[in-house]
């Protein structure tokens, strides 16, 4: 019968879960509930023929029930919101009942508890707190203070304290533990007299139990949940940063992988170790026992380190360091949380070093542009004086020329330099015949070399293949380095350009029998305004830029430029490009 009534309301017995030696006594109960709310209106049915039949002189007490039963009935099988759209409308009408039937008769309706409608709505109020408690208190708390009431005054039990028969009304009245769908909720449940006495107090216990069994389950799944939460957030720590657990000699207790990883020791090689042996020389005493006195007072230190690893790199760390504390507040140890900031060290040195770089720089070219510009100055106030004679006017220009040309240079160079360091600059190559653009290039200097009385010759590789180049920034490299090679040799001197293949590279070598570049010179020839920026043997400037000019191009090219020199022999330049 109870699966009837189960299928019938759809409601839901599997609540009690741990209840397990009461269950089928509970659903046994329910069904008799349900039973009561069914059967009544066949007794009504019979009480009304009865009453045609003028068999029960009695019956008219029933004829006013009639239509609420009916109704009640019927609305069990309507909609949840007819349903309990009903319910309220017979907690309502329930009082006015008794009234209009004392009034009409002198008759209190129904002597017997179980015939009451009362119990009719006490019984169905079950499947109705299923349905919606949350939407429905307000009617409940209603219906519970009608129920009160009427018990009171059906037993003619006056409410006062003193009254040891208060109890009684209470008797009627179970406050009952509940769970629904996983939701705890109390049900006032009034019950018939069968149902009451068949409710011992250990059902109640039970049914306690149950409610507080859920309630601790509640509790451990928001416990497990806060626990996957802590237990995410230290995952997501651990798997960004460095942890090391120090005692209180700040010697090593235990390190993270992320650690290990980075400073390149196992664990074995760690514990036991000073930290202070893990940061670089680059600290002195006075900054790490800083530290020590920080930490001493408790409070947490927070800085930058610069750490040695195993096999002698270093590494930057974002460090913050606390103590750790037992239970009494003495203190045990430290933990040491770390964020790896290596590249954000790297970049902001190099953007440092770029800075200084920018500020010489700007130096020297203010240096470079303010010598040709004051002597082109003075040239032209000795023409404008008269100083200069007629005959002399062509030497003087010829020097205000070259000093104008030597500061256009420079003003090339630097936008040269500002487009090869362009992040955003691409090298475009295409595939090139090397020697025939070396040849090229030797053919712009050849005059020059004839007025010089320097020999100009070339030695080619005939079976070099093409190779990828930028045409025009190649012979830019070219250029400078043959004319290099003839601002710093003798007249009888000798400048060659030779080319061989070897396996996938190719080598191009410009070699001179000039005056060569001291050892310490050459380290920097290659470094911006270098010390090598000398003045040429015919007086011509330099600006200290080409060859800065010339290993950035070939470097953008994915070769390499390396550079010998014997002083008084000649220097030789050579660029290996790959193939």
């Amino acid at each position: 019968m109870g699966a009837i009534f189960k299928k019938l309301f759809n409601l839901n017995l599997d609540y009690l879960p741990e209840y397990s030696n009461q269950q089928k006594r509970i659903q046994r109960l329910l069904a008799i509930n349900y039973f009561l709310a069914f059967s009544i209106p066949v007794f009504i049915f019979y009480d009304v023929i009865q009453a045609i039949l003028q068999i029960h002189p009695y019956s008219f007490e029933h004829f006013p029930l009639l239509v609420f039963y009916a109704v009640c009935l019927l609305s069990l099988y309507l909609t949840k919101k007819g349903y309990l759209l009903w319910s309220k409308l017979i907690t309502i009408f329930t009082p006015l009942m008794f009234i209009s039937s004392y009034a009409l008769t002198g008759y209190v309706i129904g002597e017997h508890f179980l015939w009451q409608p009362i119990a009719v709505l006490g019984i169905s109020i079950i499947p109705i707190l299923v349905l919606d408690i949350e939407q429905e208190k307000g009617w409940l708390l209603f219906a519970f203070l009608v129920f009160l009431l009427y018990n009171i005054f059906h037993t003619n039990i006056m409410l006062y304290g003193s009254d040891p028969d208060f109890a009684l009304v209470f008797e009627k009245m179970n406050t009952t533990p509940f769970v629904y769908n996983g939701v705890r909720i109390v049900i006032f449940l009034f019950l018939s007299s069968i149902i009451y006495y068949s409710i011992k107090m250990n059902d109640h216990q039970h049914l306690v139990n149950i409610g507080m069994n859920e309630s601790l389950k509640k509790a451990g799944k928001h416990l497990a949940r806060a626990n996957a939460e802590l237990q995410a957030q230290r995952n997501a720590i651990n798997n960004s940063a460095s942890m090391l657990i120090l005692d209180d000699r700040y010697l090593v207790a235990s390190a993270n992988e992320n650690f290990l990883s980075l400073s390149g020791y196992t664990k074995a090689e760690l514990v036991g170790r000073s930290i202070w042996s893990l940061v670089s020389d680059h600290y002195n005493e006075a900054f790490l026992a800083g530290i020590s006195h920080a930490l001493h007072t408790a409070e947490v230190w927070r800085g930058e380190l610069k750490n040695r690893s195993k096999h002698g790199g270093y590494f930057w760390m974002e460090t913050a360091i606390s103590p750790i504390y037992k239970g009494n507040r003495q203190q045990k140890g430290y933990l040491v949380l770390m964020f790896n900031i290596t590249k954000l060290k790297t970049d902001e040195l190099r953007l440092e070093k770029m800075h200084e770089e920018k500020d010489r720089i700007f130096y020297a070219v203010a240096h470079d542009l303010k010598s040709p510009l004051l002597n082109f100055k003075a040239l032209l106030n000795m023409i404008m004086s008269g100083v200069v004679k007629k005959e002399e006017e062509g030497q003087v220009f010829r020097l205000m020329i070259k000093d104008c040309d030597h500061s256009a240079n420079l003003i090339s160079e630097l936008l040269e330099i500002g487009r090869l360091e362009d992040e955003g600059f691409v090298l475009k190559k295409a595939p090139v015949d090397l020697n025939a653009l070396l040849d090229n290039s030797k053919n712009n200097f050849v005059e020059l070399a004839r007025r010089k009385d320097i020999g100009l010759t070339t030695d080619f590789d005939p079976k070099l293949s093409f190779v990828a180049l930028n045409e025009k920034e190649f012979d830019h490299v070219a250029s400078n380095l043959i004319s290099n090679a003839l601002k710093f040799t003798k007249a009888g001197g000798h400048i060659n350009i030779a080319t061989t293949q070897r396996g996938n590279e190719v080598c191009i070598a410009i070699s001179d029998t000039g005056i060569g570049i001291a050892p310490d010179l050459l380290e920097a020839v290659f470094d911006k305004f270098n010390k090598a920026g000398r003045k040429g043997l015919d007086g011509e400037k330099s600006t200290g830029l080409g060859l800065w000019i010339v290993k950035r191009i070939v470097l953008l090219h994915g070769g390499k430029i390396t550079v010998s020199s014997q002083v008084g022999e000649g220097t030789t330049f050579r660029i290996l490009l790959p193939l």
